[in-house]
């Protein structure tokens, strides 16, 4: 039990950042412009709690929540094989 705990969070904000340096590079691909909200559900929820504002401390927001949204994911994922 203990092991899945932070197994979950690295796995999480690794495919988080990941994903969120990915969504933004496409712009002209028809693909990944529609499963964006998949890729980067931490910047739709900054921009429901802050609204649209542009600074370092939404994009720290933005990331962070990407983050903890995935390792989340990733916990009941190790939760479920185990």
């Amino acid at each position: 039990m203990k092991s899945i705990i932070p197994k979950s969070l690295i796995c999480g904000f690794i495919a988080g950042a990941v994903l969120f340096g990915i969504a933004p590079l496409g712009l002209g691909i028809y693909f990944i412009e529609i499963i964006k909200p998949v890729l980067v559900p931490g910047v739709l929820l900054t921009q429901l709690v802050l609204g649209n504002t542009i600074g370092s401390t939404a994009l720290f927001l933005a990331l962070l929540l990407n983050g903890m949204i995935y390792s989340i994911l990733f916990y009941g994922l190790f939760k479920f094989r185990d």
